[in-house]
């Protein structure tokens, strides 16, 4: 340690970029050890700057934030801020402004909280001429679209945050880790827990390449609760068994046994251990003052509020939560929590009916997120107009006007050219029949160009709406039976990243053709987007159509396909939904079976699911 004094103190005497150097001997040293020689470290008071004295902020609170005392990370980089914001755009504002955004995140996980400061530092970004930084900047940005209605906003500035590392030639691994994480995040946001896992796992892999141990415990908290909504408990207690091993291989983390006991208090509570989840979380709360993550302090409480309930210890149960309810600060977008601490405080306290309504609340906002998820990925029924069409038709009409007005003028000069009316009569005829023809046949060419689909030869998405709510008509009209099949190819985006669009195309046009095979010549298949496909099935019961579903499922998946000499194996998953007397809309039929196609890819892929009435 006196070395490290001695080194540094060697460095000032040189006066060459003396902060700079600070700044290197920080990062190789433990955050305890860099508070004492940033006490040290003083700058030359006449000659200091204001961007030299706001980088020293800067430092203190790196290190601060590194040995997790918060509140005074968020005051030294209050203080920066406040002595460069007005100056030039520079690295330094931007990072002080992520960095205090990622304190605030710790501190409170509430987006209000920390997503200005995202904003700010994207906003200076874009203006600066550091793509690293930028990279940076639209990754924590990401994280703040956590709305289903917004997400496809994240996702797109992950997408250019990735571009700048590949045409940058970015090497930086945090920064990859950080876009799987954040992708996560927003899978996540949608449901897609799967995918969420997956991408945790990456940023997990690509972290532990360095060696941050602080990141990959952070991963695997994430893995952790993913694996919590797929079920896989397995997996779930697998990544906690990797968090104890992290606390026991490096203490200096002090709140990573924490954490450990929290995720294993939750999985042992999802999975009805509920004595078992007692201990774990009771040993999270006598660890709660070795983390400064407020947020997950004040939830272990109410899993322990949760947990007590379940083995009928109501008193313990209230109490629990009302310790929960303490904490003023706890994210406003959590309500289902506060509602759910609310129902066992009101139970507690022989307000059952206060109690039941709290609890209906908590469904409702639970059913509306999952509405939004399901709404998010309903058929777009918008019809497109062929302007092709009119525009060949009203040229047509001009031909055939023009055409009159000559035979006009041929009758009214007759007389003078009457050696010459049976020829101009013939011509006229035999233009006007070539005019009829084309017309007619260029109609009926068109007519089916509008009504067929280019890749695939079969009905495109407007005429199979259109077809599909006339049979659904003659359905009501005569009191038949009808069903609606949608499905999809599986991990279609992966034949396109792995073999290219032309393959995919090719995959696309076989699974239509291999469709129709299985399909009667009254059932109507056309394709309404994508690699995503409509099947209308008349006057069949709901028996036959499963059948059909399943015929059609096995008939693609039990025969592989060959393309460029590739040869893939494809799979699809079906949404199949019953026509019912009180539906008039295809449109409802169709959110129905997608509702179906949702559950189908969210059960594993490669199967059918039926919807049996609309939810």
């Amino acid at each position: 340690m006196v070395a490290s004094f001695a080194a540094v103190a060697s460095l000032w005497a040189q006066a060459v970029e003396p902060l700079q150097q600070l700044e290197q001997q920080l990062s190789e040293i433990p955050a305890a050890q860099a508070l004492i020689l940033l006490d040290e470290f003083q700058l030359e008071p006449d000659s200091a700057s204001g961007y030299d004295k706001a980088k020293l902020h800067f430092l203190y609170g790196m290190q601060y934030q590194r040995g997790r005392q918060l509140e005074q990370a968020i005051a030294s980089y209050d203080k920066a801020i406040a002595l460069i914001k007005s100056l030039a755009v520079s690295d330094l504002l931007i990072d002080t402004y992520l960095e205090r955004s990622f304190v605030l995140y710790l501190t409170t996980n509430d987006p209000e909280a920390y997503c200005g400061d995202r904003d700010k530092a994207l906003t200076l970004a874009r203006l600066h001429g550091n793509k690293q930084l930028l990279a940076k900047s639209l990754t924590q940005k990401a994280f703040c679209y956590n709305k289903v209605t917004n997400v496809h906003q994240g996702i797109a500035l992950l997408d250019e945050a990735m571009l700048l590392i590949d045409t940058e030639a970015i090497t930086d691994y945090n920064r990859k880790a950080m876009i799987y994480n954040a992708t996560g995040s927003l899978y996540r946001t949608v449901g897609l827990h799967k995918r969420g896992y997956v991408n945790f796992n990456k940023a997990y892999q690509t972290w532990s390449e360095i060696d941050d141990t602080q990141d990959m415990f952070n991963m695997l908290h994430n893995m952790i609760s993913e694996a919590v909504k797929l079920g896989d408990w397995d997996k779930a207690r697998g990544n906690i068994a990797q968090q104890f091993s992290l606390a026991l291989s490096a203490p200096e983390f002090i709140d990573f046994r924490f954490f450990a006991h929290l995720n294993a208090g939750r999985v042992e509570l999802a999975t009805h251990n509920y004595a078992e989840a007692i201990e774990h979380l009771k040993q999270a709360i006598l660890l709660k003052e070795t983390t400064r993550e407020q947020y997950f302090v004040t939830g272990s409480y109410l899993f322990l509020a949760k947990a007590y309930l379940r083995t009928g210890e109501v008193e313990k149960a209230a109490e629990m939560a009302r310790t929960f309810k303490k904490n003023n600060q706890f994210p406003k977008n959590m309500t289902s929590m506060a509602l759910t601490a609310n129902a066992i405080i009101a139970l507690d306290e022989q307000q059952y009916l206060s109690a039941i309504y709290a609890l209906l609340e908590v469904i409702d906002e639970e059913r509306e997120k999952h509405k939004q998820i399901i709404d998010n990925e309903v058929i777009d029924s918008a019809l497109e107009h062929n302007a092709k069409l009119a525009e060949f038709e009203n040229q047509l009409l001009a031909n055939q006007l023009a055409i009159n007005e000559l035979s006009l003028a041929a009758v009214k000069d007759k007389e003078r050219i009457y050696d010459l009316r049976l020829s101009i009569f013939f011509l006229v005829a035999i233009v006007l029949v070539i005019a009829i023809l084309f017309l007619w046949h260029s109609r009926k060419t068109f007519k089916h160009s509008a009504q067929t689909d280019f890749l695939t030869g079969i009905a495109n998405r407007g005429h199979t709406f259109k077809l599909g709510q006339r049979m659904l008509d003659r359905a009501i009209k005569k009191q038949r039976s009808l069903a609606v099949i949608i499905f999809d190819i599986d991990n279609f985006k992966s034949i396109n990243d792995r073999y290219g669009h032309h393959v995919g195309d090719l995959a696309i046009k076989a699974v239509a053709r291999r469709a129709e095979r299985w399909l009667r010549d009254c059932d109507l298949i056309g394709r309404i987007g994508g690699e995503e496909f409509l099947i209308v099935l008349p006057d069949v019961t709901e028996a036959e159509a499963m059948e059909i579903s399943e015929r059609l499922r096995e008939g693609i998946a039990t025969q592989p396909f060959q393309f460029d000499e590739q040869v893939i194996e494809l799979t699809v998953s079906l949404g199949l939904a019953p026509f019912k007397m009180s539906q008039t809309s295809l449109t409802e039929l169709i959110n129905q079976a997608d509702r179906g196609l949702y559950k189908a890819k969210f059960s594993g892929k490669n199967r059918v699911y039926f919807v049996e009435q609309f939810a």
